[in-house]
């Protein structure tokens, strides 16, 4: 968020996994639970990047892409702009934050509702992964804040060896995962390649409070 005045709390939630609390300090937005960084504006680049480092893997043909984590609706946004996706679902595991992002997110919430190739589901994104083999051509994953850094310790079974394997399963023939990372870390791009043939890592760039800071999307082809 831009330096300066303190943020103004919006509202303050009890969600799934704490409290959840919406700030704002002049166009920027923030979501904190339990008192940690979760979500925020200023991250709507790399929030972006999720989608468009796949864009030159993806295979031909109509796309059916599962996003985890709605988040203020960047990566949602840029996916209903691939011009073959033909459904685009995203699983929020925090009914509140879908709340919000109706409420007040305008345009790209307001998209949403205009768009039918688009649905947004409260839903554990493991879940829809378990539920769903072989039928996503694109899994575009921002769960948490990465895979070393959790603010709900449930999340860290997604990126282990099993919860990989539900990515990779939930994939069709060439399909394309991605997971979004504050940063690079050898060991993950390690177990990634225990499940991926193929794993390329892409640098995306936020500017937040005058800083440029790096981000990794690590993109693995089925």
């Amino acid at each position: 968020m831009e330096a300066g005045a303190p943020p103004v709390v919006v509202e303050r939630r009890g969600g799934r996994s704490g409290e959840l609390v919406l700030r704002r300090r002049g166009d920027d937005w923030e979501v904190i639970l339990n008192g940690a960084f979760l979500i925020a504006s200023v991250n709507e680049a790399s929030s972006r990047a999720l989608v468009t480092a796949a864009r030159p893997f993806l295979p031909d043909g109509p796309l059916n892409v599962l996003i985890g984590g709605l988040g203020m609706g960047y990566a949602l946004d840029e996916a209903l702009e691939l011009e073959m996706a033909a459904r685009v679902t995203v699983a929020e595991f925090e009914p509140v934050i879908v709340e919000w992002f109706e409420s007040y997110f305008g345009e790209r919430a307001s998209r949403l509702r205009r768009d039918a190739r688009a649905q947004v589901v409260a839903a554990d994104v493991t879940d829809v992964l378990r539920d769903s083999p072989a039928a996503f051509d694109l899994i575009a994953l921002d769960t948490d804040n990465g895979p070393a850094w959790l603010v709900r310790g449930e999340n860290a079974a997604l990126y282990d060896v099993a919860g990989l394997a539900l990515v990779r399963g939930a994939l069709r023939p060439a399909g394309v995962a991605v997971f979004w990372s504050p940063e690079s870390y050898d060991w993950f791009a390690r177990r990634l390649l225990r499940l991926f043939p193929s794993v390329t890592a892409s640098e995306a760039h936020d500017h937040v409070q005058g800083r440029r800071l790096a981000y990794t999307m690590y993109v693995c082809r089925g």
